[in-house]
């Protein structure tokens, strides 16, 4: 027979199902549609391309799990991050139920409702499966699945880089529990890969050489650096106002339970104090310092986004579940009845409406760049030029023209050009869409270079109503050009 917090838990769960569908339904846009298109069309034209399920940049495991959905479209892959992210819910509240903290149901509405996280399930980042991998993790250990834990971490590095923050965590919690075979099941993953790629690139050690975060990409991205408080600032973007406060408080919470363990004072016995010190909130730690100080000191490429915190939300919820907990032990002074329901169901309602709170619209529309994209590829589709070679970077575009982007009769891609005389790398009369985004960053094409080359036509171009600035102080637009 199910619990009380059973039926409650489930049937949040299946309201946030239907309401996340809807907004599916209703958006014309997504969250991202850079590197979220970017992984949705790896994932799409994986099964035509098969060496795409090893593009150490699109994740391999991503790939994998993410391609049969993504033969739907866009919808498809979102609805596969909206599952990912409903499942990293449900195992956030298991966690908190075996900590016995009150209202653990809650745990799936502060998880899936933070506005950083309700926005990367609806796109198709990895993010969400990494948070729902790493749950698991915790989930598998505080069920005593040690070495079942270890399998699944061991593929974590085939869905995002933020492993590495929280590996040291784990190497140390299995040596504290002398689960030391645990430990020799972390490379599982990178063998199976490993041995994986070796049919395809012909050597053991592919993935050191095809390491998507070289030094090529450090140049692109590693100029451009934060501050220590880039993700304490905005914090209304990414957790909101309330779920902030229950955080703040969960912290308090930590403090204290950690000096009376010390002083042997502590009046609630945890069965679990290694696992939530160590795993919940020593992850959320590291993860969110581990960033900070990357994106801060530029020691690694990366642009700082807000999207890198949503791995740790999952373990954030949990965490303010313990600052809830700590206003309800506050109550029980005023012995005031239901006073602890009401609070609770308080702060449930201000983290469901704060991705309302922000700068974007729900349902989610297309961006200031993908607006302008979708009116120059409207009018290239009007065009005599439908059936020629297409050269381009911005992501959208792929959708918006429905062509196969790896087939290389059709797509070329700017990064792969003479960035000095790029007309040397295109056959007569094909077409460029060069935007200010990717064209002079990731393609290092720059527009003067274009402009006066005598091989090319300026066909149109198409600017924003309202103008904005991209990466290099550039404003945005796109120009279509013709080889002669």
């Amino acid at each position: 027979m199910l619990s009380n917090n059973k039926i409650i838990a489930w049937s949040i769960l299946c309201g946030l199902f239907i309401y996340a569908c809807i907004i599916l339904i209703l958006s014309s846009g997504t969250f991202d549609s850079g590197d979220g298109i970017s992984h949705y069309l790896i994932s799409r034209y994986s099964w035509h391309h098969h060496h795409l399920f090893l593009d150490d940049w699109g994740k391999p495991l991503f790939t994998m799990l993410s391609s049969p959905f993504a033969q739907f479209g866009l919808k498809g892959i979102t609805f596969f991050n909206i599952l990912c992210g409903l499942a990293a819910s449900y195992f956030a509240y298991r966690i908190a139920e075996k900590l016995a903290i009150p209202f653990p149901y809650l745990a799936i509405i502060f998880t899936f409702s933070a506005p950083i996280y309700f926005s990367v399930v609806n796109s198709g980042l990895t993010e969400p499966l990494f948070s729902l991998m790493l749950i698991l993790c915790i989930w598998l250990i505080m069920n005593q699945r040690y070495y079942l834990s270890a399998i699944v971490f061991s593929f974590l590095p085939f869905v995002r880089p933020e492993y590495i923050f929280v590996l040291p965590l784990f190497i140390f919690y299995f040596i504290l529990k002398r689960k030391y075979l645990a430990n020799f099941l972390l490379p599982a993953g990178t063998i199976v890969i490993s041995i994986i790629g070796f049919f395809y690139y012909k050597r053991l050690f592919w993935l050191i050489s095809q390491n998507p975060y070289s030094e090529t990409n450090s140049q692109t991205y590693g100029s451009v650096r934060g501050d220590l408080l880039s993700y304490i600032a905005p914090y209304r973007d990414i957790t909101g106002i309330a779920l902030t406060i229950l955080i703040i408080l969960g912290i308090v919470w930590f403090a204290g339970a950690s000096y009376l363990k010390k002083s042997n004072k502590n009046p609630e016995e945890n069965d679990y104090y290694l696992e939530e010190v160590l795993l919940i909130f020593g992850s959320f730690v590291n993860i969110f310092l581990g960033h900070t100080v990357v994106w801060a000191t530029g020691i690694f490429p990366t642009l700082g986004l807000l999207r890198y915190m949503a791995p740790l939300i999952p373990l954030a919820s949990i965490i303010a579940l313990r600052g809830l907990h700590l206003i309800n032990m506050g109550t029980d002074i005023l012995k005031i009845p239901r006073l602890k329901g009401i609070i609770a169901a308080c702060f449930a309602l201000l983290v469901l409406y704060s991705p309302y709170a922000l700068w974007y619209k729900i349902p989610f529309k297309l961006d200031s760049e993908d607006v302008v994209i979708k009116k120059a590829t409207d009018w290239l589709k009007q065009s005599p030029n439908t059936d020629k070679k297409v050269f381009y970077l911005a992501p959208y575009i792929t959708p918006c023209l429905n062509i196969d982007p790896y087939d290389t009769s059709k797509r070329g891609e700017l990064w792969s050009m003479n960035s000095r005389h790029p007309d040397q790398d295109m056959p007569h009369g094909s077409i460029m869409i060069w935007d200010s985004h990717f064209g002079p960053n990731e393609g290092k094409i720059k527009l003067d270079t274009l402009m006066k080359n005598p091989n090319l036509t300026l066909l149109q171009k198409f600017s924003p109503e309202e103008k904005f600035t991209v990466i290099g102080g550039m404003e945005y637009g796109v120009w279509i050009f013709q080889r002669k």
